[in-house]
C-alpha cells in the first residue's frame, strides 16, 4: 500500500537517520505540514520494524514528539477532537495484532508522549498496552507485601543508579511511566520512595499531576508521614501552587500539611533572578522569556525560561537542574540572538508577566514549570488578571486621559518599528473575497481589538524594563500604551489607526502569497485585443478609462500599463484580486501568477477583477472586460476617460473629495492654501482628462512587449 507524502518523507528521513535539525523546510513541511501528518505517522511507529535499530527508534520519537507537540499548539484554537479519535482509534486496532506486528516499545512511548501533551488516549488503550509489555513494578508490588525492605532497598539502589537525587528528578524519572499504573501500584511505588530525604518534595509535586490517581495517591501517602518528616521540605512554596492549581481532594489536606510545614521545616531563602532576556519566537502574540537563578545555598546559576502566549498562559516552560556558569549562558544567548532578536530586561518584568500568564492558564502546570515557579518570589506567581490601567500606571503612563488617546492615533504608526509587528499580521485569516483594504481592517482588527491592546501593553511592559539603550527609532512605552487606550476608546472605528493599516498592507501582500494565483485557466486560445474599462471606485467625479490591450500580455505589464493610463507615479505596492486567488506583484514575490495573460482571467465580456494600489491609501480599482477584438494590439491604446489622477499619498478616496470640497472653497485661509499647496491642488480641475496626453505617456514610459 501506498504511503501518505508525510509518511513516506517521514520513513525515509528514519531509514537514513536524518536528525529534525538536519531536513530542509521543505522536508519539514511535508513531513508536519497539518495535523493530518500526525495521523500519518502513528501507523510507521506502532509497526516500525525490529529490522530498524534503536537509534532509529529513538529518531522516530523525537519526530513524533515533534508532531504531537505542534497538534497541541493546533488545538488551542482549533478543534481536533476527529483527530484524537482517529489516534484513538488507530492504536486499539493496532493492539488487536500480535507480538511480531506491533513495535509495543514504540506504542508505549506514543502513548507516554501523546499523555504528556495533555492529547487523549482511552484508559482501554493503556490497560492494554500495560497487560502486553512487563512491568517491574507489578512483581515488585507482589513481593512488597513479604519483604518491603528489600524491595524499597531495591528502589534506591536503581535511583541512585540513575542520579535521582531530588523530588524534581523523581518526578521526571517516572513521570512518563505512572500513567501505566494502577492506583495501587502508585500508592505503592510512593510508599516505598517516601522513605527519601527529598520524598516530601516530590510527593507535593505529584500531588499537582494532572492525573487523578497520581494526585489522589501522592497526596494519600504524604498525609500518612509523620508529621516531623516535614523538616525535609525543600521548598514551602508548593504549597501555595496547591492552593491556586491543585485538584479540590487534594486541597482537602492541605491545612494538615500547612501546619506540619509551619512547625517543622524552614522557610528557604528565595533563589534570585540575575539575567533575564525575552524575545518575540513566533506569531499569535506570544513572547519567549529565559533567565538565569541563582540558588542562594550552593551558588550555583540554573537557566529557567517558558513562553507566555495572550490568551492560553505559559504554553511552554523548562527548568535545568544542571548548573551553568555565566560564561556559558551569555554563549547561549548570543545563540539565541542570531536566531530572533532579544532584548535584556530587567528580572521584574517577570512579576508583572507571571501573573497576569497563570491568570490565563489553559493547560496543566508540569514539574519542571511548578519547580520553576516555587523558586520565585510568591507575589510573582499570584495569579491577576490584565488591567491596562495598572500595567500603564507601573510603566509610569498617566493612563486614560483625552490627550493620550488623541496622541495614541496620531503616533501609532510609529510603532512598526517594535518586533512584534512582524507577529501581528493575519495573512492567512483574511478572507480571499473581501475586496477593500478597509474592510480587512476593520473585520480583522478594529472590530476585534483586545489581543491587540493586551499586546500593546506587553510591549510597553517590556519596553519600560529593557536595559537596552533605545535608538531613534524606537518608540516609547508612553507611545505604546498611548496606542492601546486608543484602540480601547469607543470611536476607534471612525477614526484613522495608521498602525492598522500598515498591518493590514503587509498582511494582504502576505495573503496574496497563501492564496496565489493556483488554479483556473492557464492559457489563452490565441492573443487578441480586448476593450477593457477601468474605474477608480467612490470616485466623485468619475474616474474612468477605457482601452484596448492585448490579452496576451502579463498581468505585471497591465500593472505598469495602468499606472500610465490612471497616471500613478509607481509609488507604492499593488496587487490584482480575481476570482482564482490574489496576483502579487511584489518584485520579491515568489509567485508566478504575475506572469500570467490577462486572457487567462478575463475571458468574456461582463468579466470583471479588481487592482489595489497603495495598500495604504487604498484606491481600488474595477477592471471590466467590455468587448473582444478580432485582431491583436501590440500598443495599447487609450480611447476615452474622465477625472484626473488624485495626487499620491492624499491619504484615499475620502480624503481626496474633502481636498476638493477644500480647492472650491473661496476664500481660502493661510492654513488651507499650505495644505492644497502640499498636493500640488491650487488650481485643480478634477474633470480634466486628455487621451492624446496619456497615449503619449504610454509610449513614452511602458515599451511595447511585442516585437
Amino acid at each position: 500500500m501506498e504511503l501518505p507524502p508525510s509518511a513516506q518523507a517521514l520513513l525515509e528521513a528514519i531509514q537514513h537517520y536524518t536528525p529534525i535539525t538536519d531536513i530542509s523546510a521543505d522536508q519539514r513541511q511535508l513531513i508536519n505540514g497539518s495535523p493530518e501528518s500526525f495521523i500519518a505517522a502513528l501507523p510507521i511507529g506502532l509497526s516500525l520494524s525490529t529490522t530498524f535499530d534503536e537509534s532509529q527508534e529513538e529518531l522516530f520519537v523525537d519526530y513524533f514528539s515533534q508532531m504531537a507537540n505542534d497538534l497541541r499548539i493546533y488545538s488551542r484554537s482549533n478543534d481536533v477532537s476527529e483527530i484524537i479519535n482517529i489516534a484513538n482509534e488507530i492504536l486499539t486496532n493496532a493492539l488487536e495484532l500480535d507480538d511480531a506486528q506491533i513495535n509495543l516499545m514504540l506504542t508505549r512511548e506514543i502513548i507516554r508522549c501523546m499523555k504528556h501533551l495533555k492529547l487523549h488516549v482511552d484508559d482501554a488503550i493503556i490497560m492494554k498496552v500495560r497487560e502486553r509489555s512487563q512491568q517491574p513494578i507489578t512483581k515488585q508490588q507482589e513481593q512488597l507485601a513479604q519483604d518491603p525492605e528489600k524491595v524499597t532497598e531495591n528502589l534506591v539502589a536503581d535511583l541512585n543508579k540513575f542520579g535521582v537525587d531530588t523530588g524534581l528528578a523523581f518526578c521526571q524519572f517516572v513521570g512518563g511511566e505512572l500513567i501505566f499504573f494502577t492506583e495501587q501500584e502508585v500508592q505503592g511505588l510512593l510508599t516505598m520512595m517516601s522513605r527519601q530525604p527529598w520524598s516530601i518534595d516530590a510527593l507535593l509535586l505529584l500531588s499537582l499531576n494532572p492525573e487523578p490517581k497520581v494526585a489522589d495517591s501522592a497526596a494519600s501517602v504524604l498525609s500518612s508521614l509523620p508529621a516531623k518528616r516535614w523538616e525535609s521540605l525543600g521548598q514551602r512554596q508548593y504549597l501555595t501552587l496547591i492552593q491556586r492549581f491543585g485538584h479540590d481532594s487534594v486541597k482537602n489536606h492541605l491545612p494538615a500539611w500547612q501546619k506540619s510545614a509551619m512547625q517543622y521545616s524552614k522557610q528557604a531563602e528565595q533563589h534570585q533572578v540575575t539575567e533575564l532576556y525575552l524575545s518575540y519566537p513566533d506569531g499569535n502574540h506570544a513572547i519567549l522569556f529565559n533567565g538565569l537563578l541563582i540558588d542562594p545555598t550552593t551558588k550555583n546559576a540554573h537557566v529557567f525560561g517558558g513562553v507566555f502566549r495572550l490568551g492560553f498562559g505559559l504554553v511552554d516552560s523548562y527548568f535545568d537542574t544542571n548548573p551553568v556558569d555565566t560564561v556559558q549562558y551569555k554563549k547561549m544567548t548570543a545563540e539565541m540572538d542570531t536566531a530572533v532578536d532579544v532584548v535584556q530586561c530587567h528580572p521584574n518584568i517577570l512579576r508583572h508577566i507571571l501573573c497576569w500568564a497563570l491568570d490565563e492558564q489553559h493547560e496543566v502546570l508540569d514539574p519542571d514549570t511548578l519547580h520553576m515557579l516555587a523558586l520565585l518570589p510568591s507575589q510573582w506567581t499570584e495569579p491577576q488578571p490584565f488591567s491596562l490601567d495598572k500595567l500603564a500606571s507601573t510603566c509610569d503612563f498617566p493612563g486614560e486621559h483625552p490627550d493620550a488617546i488623541a496622541r495614541g492615533h496620531r503616533s501609532s504608526k510609529l510603532l512598526v518599528n517594535t518586533p512584534l509587528i512582524e507577529t501581528w499580521t493575519i495573512a492567512e485569516s483574511i478572507d480571499p473575497a473581501l475586496e477593500s483594504i478597509r474592510k480587512v481592517r476593520n473585520r480583522y482588527y478594529l472590530e476585534h481589538p483586545d489581543p491587540y491592546i493586551k499586546a500593546l501593553a506587553l510591549s510597553g511592559l517590556i519596553t519600560h524594563y529593557s536595559k537596552q539603550e533605545s535608538t531613534p527609532f524606537s518608540p516609547s512605552n508612553l507611545f505604546i500604551f498611548a496606542a492601546a487606550y486608543a484602540l480601547q476608546a469607543p470611536d476607534r472605528m471612525r477614526k484613522t489607526f495608521p498602525l492598522f493599516d500598515q498591518l493590514t498592507e503587509l498582511s494582504i501582500q502576505q495573503q496574496a502569497e497563501y492564496h496565489p494565483m493556483a488554479h483556473g485557466p492557464q492559457e489563452i486560445e490565441r492573443p487578441q485585443g480586448i476593450v477593457l474599462h477601468i474605474e477608480l471606485d467612490n470616485s466623485r467625479p468619475k474616474i474612468w478609462r477605457r482601452f484596448t490591450i492585448s490579452n496576451a500580455l502579463p498581468f505585471i505589464a497591465l500593472h505598469d500599463y495602468i499606472q500610465a493610463i490612471m497616471g500613478w507615479e509607481h509609488q507604492h505596492l499593488a496587487m490584482f484580486i480575481t476570482p482564482f486567488g490574489h496576483i502579487d506583484l511584489d518584485d520579491e514575490s515568489d509567485t508566478q501568477a504575475a506572469y500570467l495573460p490577462i486572457g487567462a482571467v478575463l475571458r468574456e465580456p461582463g468579466d470583471t477583477i479588481a487592482y489595489v494600489y497603495d495598500f495604504g491609501d487604498n484606491w481600488h480599482h474595477t477592471i471590466t472586460l467590455e468587448k473582444l477584438n478580432t485582431r491583436n494590439y501590440t500598443q495599447p491604446k487609450v480611447t476615452a476617460g474622465n477625472g484626473v489622477c488624485p495626487p499620491e499619498d492624499c491619504g484615499g478616496i475620502d480624503r481626496y473629495k474633502d481636498l476638493l470640497r477644500l480647492s472650491k472653497r473661496a476664500p481660502l485661509n493661510d492654513d488651507d492654501r499650505e495644505i492644497l499647496d502640499l498636493f500640488n491642488m491650487q488650481d485643480w480641475d478634477a474633470k480634466f482628462f486628455d487621451k492624446n496626453e496619456v497615449n503619449q505617456r504610454l509610449k513614452e514610459e511602458v515599451p511595447p512587449i511585442f516585437d
